[in-house]
């Protein structure tokens, strides 16, 4: 007899089972490694999915609208974009993100709160059309993907209308969804910052504030700025 295939809220709780599992024995040996496995979680989650579950997906490089919307991150995943670029770009291109960083910060906290996810701001780390640091990116990035470039478009064209959307792979989706529930349980169960920021206010935050690294190594809230975004706590 061959075996039924699991249903999507199944995928979800197995994958955030094994994810709590697994962050929370590698968040003894730091937040960044609890990171890690998440992200090679996710990998080996999605590869066991159908073919016709993981796509075809309309993603290609140089399709850069979901890169002017909001993104919520944790501050291990802040500072693994930082890191990251600090690593890859030469001191001159590190300055210059770090100044769109400290760009799009002050463009973000001059707008109406009820303009704030109407308006399309590129992501400090987008570079003609691509993501600098894509090896990098956010959980939320990760999971963000589409069957369809026009619905893309058409909800970039029109930011103010919040009701327009773009479809999704169940299978992708749910397996990201349990990951990322499971990744932050386990920063709650050890009593670690699972907050998550708006991700351009926290980057510039962290350039600038020495101590949001310190606070995240000693388990407390990151980012003390007023958040433009009501966090998850």
């Amino acid at each position: 007899m061959s075996r039924l295939p699991e249903t999507y809220p199944a995928i979800r709780l197995r994958v955030a089972d094994t994810s709590l599992d697994e962050c929370g024995r590698a968040l003894r040996q730091g937040p960044e490694r609890s990171l890690r496995q998440v992200q090679r979680l996710i990998e080996q989650e999605l590869k066991r999915l159908p073919a016709d579950e993981r796509g075809p997906l309309a993603c290609r490089a140089g399709c850069d609208f979901c890169c002017h919307l909001r993104v919520m991150a944790t501050a291990v995943e802040v500072f693994a974009l930082l890191d990251y670029q600090s690593r890859q770009l030469d001191a001159e291109a590190f300055d210059a993100f770090a100044e769109r960083i400290r760009a799009a910060d002050r463009a973000l906290r001059e707008l109406p709160m009820d303009r704030v996810l109407t308006t399309n701001l590129p992501c400090p780390a987008l570079i003609d059309g691509q993501c600098s640091g894509y090896p990098a990116r956010p959980l939320n990035c990760r999971s963000y993907h589409s069957i369809s470039r026009e619905d893309c478009q058409a909800s970039f064209e029109h930011p103010e209308d919040l009701e327009l959307g773009h479809p999704q792979l169940r299978g992708i989706a749910s397996v990201h969804e349990g990951a990322q529930g499971g990744f932050l349980r386990a920063f709650e169960q050890a009593g670690q910052d699972a907050r998550q920021y708006e991700l351009v206010t926290a980057l510039a935050e962290a350039l600038d504030d020495p101590e949001c690294r310190q606070r995240l190594a000693r388990g407390e809230p990151v980012f003390q700025r007023p958040s433009i975004l009501a966090d998850s706590d």
